[in-house]
């Protein structure tokens, strides 16, 4: 079986680290408890904090749609994900008073002037390149998409699950290859 689990232990943990690196901000550790309360049930995969210019930053990460889908660029996972993570910023924007009072609630006090809400892909990640319209999510000033270097190791593991994945799907369907 796939450990898909991987691509949140080690995947995603290195894509919010050099994340964090890249607009040095720091990662805002919260329960999952916390998070649900500040952000109503909708989970943003990144928070952080940038003191120098009170910026915080919501991040969405997907590693879908890394390798495409049926050797394409497009991948309808990942698509759904750009959606599901426009929707989520627009509620988050639109919250942004509730939100921050929440965060005092639980003790975090950091002064906001900017909300900066991305996308977050691993770099190589081939959907991207078949967003066709889908792109003018990017330029309605809700999100962003940032696109993030990984060390060899890092793609290697998240290569590995995708293809486990995949075998699994292709065993399921009775078209092993």
């Amino acid at each position: 079986m796939a450990n898909t689990n991987l691509l949140k232990t080690v995947v995603e943990k290195e894509i919010i680290k050099m994340y964090c690196e890249k607009h040095v901000a720091s990662q805002i550790e919260l329960s999952i408890k916390m998070v649900k309360f500040i952000f109503d049930g909708t989970e943003p995969d990144l928070v952080a904090y940038r003191a120098a210019d009170r910026t915080l930053h919501l991040g969405e990460i997907t590693t879908s749609g890394f390798q495409g889908q049926k050797g394409k660029n497009f991948h309808i996972g990942a698509v759904k994900k750009v959606f599901e993570a426009f929707a989520k910023f627009t509620l988050w924007r639109d919250d942004l008073d509730t939100i921050l009072q929440r965060f005092r609630e639980c003790g975090i006090d950091n002064e906001v002037e900017n909300v900066v809400g991305s996308f977050i892909v691993p770099e190589g990640c081939k959907f991207i390149h078949a967003l066709g319209y889908r792109n003018k999510l990017f330029n309605k000033g809700i999100m962003t998409l940032e696109v993030i270097p990984l060390k060899p190791e890092t793609i290697e593991v998240m290569l590995e699950v995708h293809h486990s994945a995949k075998a699994e799907i292709w065993i399921k369907k009775g078209d092993v290859k």
